[in-house]
């Protein structure tokens, strides 16, 4: 029997059930073993949060059970690719993932894949999306050709579109639906530049005076940064002034301050929100020092008036403070978030220890060793996981090691940065914190008969 018939013949198991959880069955053409399933819950740094792994059939069918109670963003990923959709409480979805060519792209490491829906409910959340992106775009092709040659027309047919959507959608109870619609009309139908079309302050009135951001709704953030794209150009001088200046100061008070001076900010919520945006641009330009910016984007985590704020100012903040070779590690989150005392002019050596494992234990003899070599050129940090559980040999293996230990609970972002994935691991830095080599030599001899002082004769041999 075709896989196809044998998943619709399933979907009476699926709806037979009446547990209030969201379920899903789905068709997977992805020739994956494994299938993972996040969700999104804030559209400005896009986190990905890790729900669920599912193992598709020999014939690609795979279910789920999700504990959602609101309107939520999913992602289905594989290794290379991701379907995004969305749920609402109670949902039932039948969905395939469908074959497509293996593209490459130069920019993103994954493929976005359009999954297809099956008996999807005239009241679902999709199903209402994809009616109203269908008709907009419809509309739309109908009239474009008219936006240059007769413009006129162009914006009096723009109107009409808007005036029935408001009827249609006006007195929406959904307030996703209602916000997603709202945001897309202003992405396209309000976005065209044309004489006649809606002025900056048209735009700002109606879309963006909110007394809060909500980071939810994927639309009102994608308008948002575009309303507000590359701003610190758009402001007047006299602003502009003020946030370089705070900027430069490290003074996050002083550009919130300064942000709030242009009209088009309503509220310390948006000036947040475009402070974030000005440091994350800043940042990727080059206008803005990598260590400055995450000193800025570290204040903004814990000072910032709306939790996706934070959130999404702490994500950032991780992505950009990771590991990797050529990078400097931010010294003034070294010394001060993680209170360690870094000496002048050496070498730092960061080692990763897990207590109790064999591997671990036997390299401290010849770790010691080095250090006693190296005790002015080279500074070791151990780093373990502070809920760890130390043997006598554990205990016995650091007996005279001389250098600083840092036990940090398995959740801290430091793991993150760092990288390692199995132990024990190494990363050397210079003494101005650049990263030379991310997965360092050790001091006992690897494969290649290589260890570490292969590296240190290099360095120190002048």
């Amino acid at each position: 029997m075709h896989v196809k018939h044998l998943f619709f013949i399933s979907l009476l198991v699926l709806y037979s059930s009446l547990e209030a959880q969201v379920q899903l069955r789905g068709l997977s053409f992805w020739n994956e073993a494994t299938l993972d399933i996040y969700q999104i819950d804030n559209h400005l740094s896009q986190q990905k949060n890790w729900l669920q792994r599912v193992s598709p059939d020999s014939m690609g069918i795979f279910n789920a059970q999700l504990d959602l109670q609101t309107i939520t963003t999913l992602q289905i990923c594989g290794s290379n690719k991701c379907a995004l959709f969305y749920t609402q409480p109670r949902g039932r979805y039948l969905i395939e993932l469908p074959e497509v060519e293996q593209q490459t792209f130069y920019n993103q490491d994954q493929q976005d894949v359009e999954l297809l829906f099956y008996q999807l409910d005239t009241n679902d959340i999709n199903y209402r999306i994809l009616g109203f992106e269908a008709w907009m775009d419809n509309y739309i092709a109908d009239i474009y050709q008219l936006k240059d040659i007769r413009s006129n027309e162009f914006i009096l047919k723009v109107l009409a579109f808007k005036a029935e959507t408001a009827m249609v959608y006006g007195e929406e109870s959904n307030t996703f639906l209602r916000d997603y619609i709202k945001y897309s009309v202003g992405l396209t139908i309000d976005n065209f530049s044309v004489i006649g079309g809606p002025s900056k302050d048209d735009k700002y009135n109606f879309y963006l005076q909110t007394d809060s951001v909500d980071y939810t709704q994927p639309k009102l953030i994608e308008y948002a940064q575009l309303f507000y794209e590359n701003y610190d150009s758009q402001v007047d001088l006299k602003v502009r002034n003020a946030i370089y200046i705070s900027i430069q100061a490290n003074s996050l008070d002083g550009l919130i301050k300064a942000l709030q001076q242009d009209p088009y900010i309503h509220n310390v919520a948006w000036a947040e929100f475009v402070a974030l945006e000005m440091i994350i641009e800043g940042e990727q330009t080059n206008r803005i020092p990598k260590e400055l910016a995450l000193e800025l984007l570290m204040n903004l985590s814990k000072v910032g008036q709306q939790k996706g704020l934070r959130d999404a100012a702490a994500y950032f903040w991780l992505e950009k403070s990771k590991l990797a070779n050529g990078q400097t590690w931010n010294r003034s989150y070294v010394e001060k978030q993680l209170g360690l005392r870094l000496e002048p002019n050496q070498y730092l050596y960061l080692h990763h220890y897990i207590p109790g494992n064999q591997k671990c234990i036997a390299e401290m003899a010849a770790l010691k060793r080095l250090a006693e070599r190296y005790k002015d050129k080279v500074q070791i940090i151990t780093f373990v996981q502070q809920d760890a559980v130390w043997t006598n040999a554990d205990n016995k293996a650091f007996e005279g090691a001389k250098w600083q230990r840092l036990a940090l609970p398995k959740t801290a972002t430091l793991w993150q940065q760092l990288g390692w994935k199995s132990s024990p691991a190494y990363i050397l830095l210079d003494p101005q914190l650049k990263v030379l080599y991310l997965d360092a030599l050790g001091p006992l001899p690897n494969a290649r008969t290589q260890t570490i002082d292969l590296i240190f004769s290099q360095l120190f041999s002048n």
